[in-house]
């Protein structure tokens, strides 16, 4: 084979290696795009015990952060928020008000809203997760103790409780992760083909 031949081959390889990582960067990045949570609600005690992030003039505020303690709070003035893929630390009441047992998170997501039964741990100093809820394209909140308490937030209705009142409130890990990536049957397809160009030049090279 001439090397003429060869280096034509090896541009062939080296632009369906190309190829092929456009294809995989585009399905993954398709799959990726974070949704929005807003309206998150934590509700217990038959639904008298009620920290959330809606403007309603009745109910204390749910209050998020990055995860670490004393850091400034993404809620904006009036309580509401509006969060993407992460990590945060929710506080909501500890002691008075604290939410044990029975109860539920809500939301919306990009404006849909969502529900799911909830079993609040009474003992806020130990660590882990309890509760994992996965909507129907695989993306995921996970709603776990952290074994800390810190004095945030007051039992008054929406901005006007993102103070502290003298007494510790609860500090909940708060994770909503996005779905592994799965490939669009178009993505599928040219991935596919891709492989087989790969497979033609290098049964033409030998």
């Amino acid at each position: 084979m001439s090397i003429r031949k060869v280096r034509k081959i090896q541009r062939s390889l080296r632009h369906a290696g190309a190829v092929l990582t456009l294809v995989v960067m585009s399905g993954a990045a398709a799959s990726a795009q974070a949704g929005t949570l807003t309206d998150l609600a934590f509700i217990s005690n038959g639904g008298s015990y009620i920290n959330n992030t809606i403007v309603d003039g009745t109910t204390s505020p749910l209050a998020f952060t990055q995860p670490s303690l004393g850091a400034a709070f993404l809620n904006a003035a009036d309580s509401t928020v509006a969060l993407g893929f992460g990590a945060y630390f929710a506080y909501a009441f500890a002691g008075f008000g604290q939410h044990a047992g029975s109860g539920s998170l809500s939301g919306k997501r990009d404006g849909v809203s969502f529900s799911t039964a909830v079993a609040f741990p009474s003992d806020l100093s130990l660590t882990g997760t309890f509760l994992t809820y996965t909507f129907g394209d695989g993306e995921t909140i996970s709603l776990g103790t952290t074994g800390l308490i810190a004095d945030r937030i007051r039992i008054v209705a929406d901005g006007n409780g993102l103070v502290p009142d003298g007494a510790t409130d609860a500090i909940y890990r708060f994770n909503y992760a996005s779905a592994t990536p799965v490939p669009e049957p178009s993505t599928v397809a040219l991935l596919l083909a891709g492989l087989g160009l790969v497979t033609l030049m290098k049964r033409r090279r030998s």
